[in-house]
């Protein structure tokens, strides 16, 4: 997850998409060079194990890392914030909104007509999280009137995103299905492993699911 985050980031700040539709149209055009690193303000929704080593991915390419979370976290060099009144203040000031949380009553709908107006013109939006944290419809306007420069996305629902979603032929959204970060088999199954060892033991397991917190 982190490499796809970083992907992203990295497409968004070097103006990729830009440059890919001038390949597409065969010209030739330098575009202006971005700001340095340092003047993209990133904030991560939701600073869990994905969301934590993304931001130090991104503290190590020198951007300002904001995160929000539902209760007060600390990460060394991130910038944090929790509760309702905590996103509305870290919005106005993210250029890149990176959506890790988890799915719950809570989240759902998070991604929406006012969160996306809080954010500053022209900023882009990453989901790897769920579909169901973004409501499509206030995305597409944003996108189409400009206040989302650009979003990547790899989560929607439904799943398998339908053929005729305007999704997939829009210009400005990148579109992966669901593949951001497939379990691999050879880093999984030591903890499959593990987590036997440990019921036959009669000890707790790890990576356990609350299921009262949704995740």
């Amino acid at each position: 997850m982190t490499e796809w985050v970083l992907l992203n980031v990295l497409r968004f700040h070097r103006q990729d998409p830009d440059y890919r539709a001038l390949q597409a149209a065969r010209v030739w055009e330098e575009l202006p060079a971005p700001e340095t690193s340092s003047a993209r303000r990133i904030g991560i929704l939701g600073l869990g194990e994905l969301g934590a080593a993304s931001a130090k991915a991104l503290l190590s390419l020198g951007f300002p890392v904001m995160g929000w979370s539902r209760r007060p976290k600390a990460i060394e060099g991130v910038e944090g914030f929790h509760g309702p009144e905590g996103l509305e203040a870290m919005l106005p000031r993210t250029d890149i909104l990176v959506c890790l949380l988890p799915l719950t009553p809570g989240t759902r709908g998070v991604i929406n007509a006012r969160s996306l107006a809080l954010l500053p013109r022209g900023a882009f939006l990453i989901n790897g999280a769920r579909g169901g944290h973004v409501v499509q419809p206030d995305l597409l306007a944003a996108l189409d009137s400009g206040q989302i420069a650009g979003a990547a996305l790899d989560v929607f629902e439904p799943e398998p995103l339908p053929a005729d979603h305007p999704f997939w032929g829009h210009p400005k959204v990148i579109l992966t299905p669901h593949a951001a970060s497939i379990t691999i088999p050879r880093s999984a199954a030591p903890q499959v492993v593990e987590n036997i060892r440990r019921s036959r033991e009669g000890r707790s397991l790890i990576n356990l699911v609350d299921f009262a917190a949704g995740y």
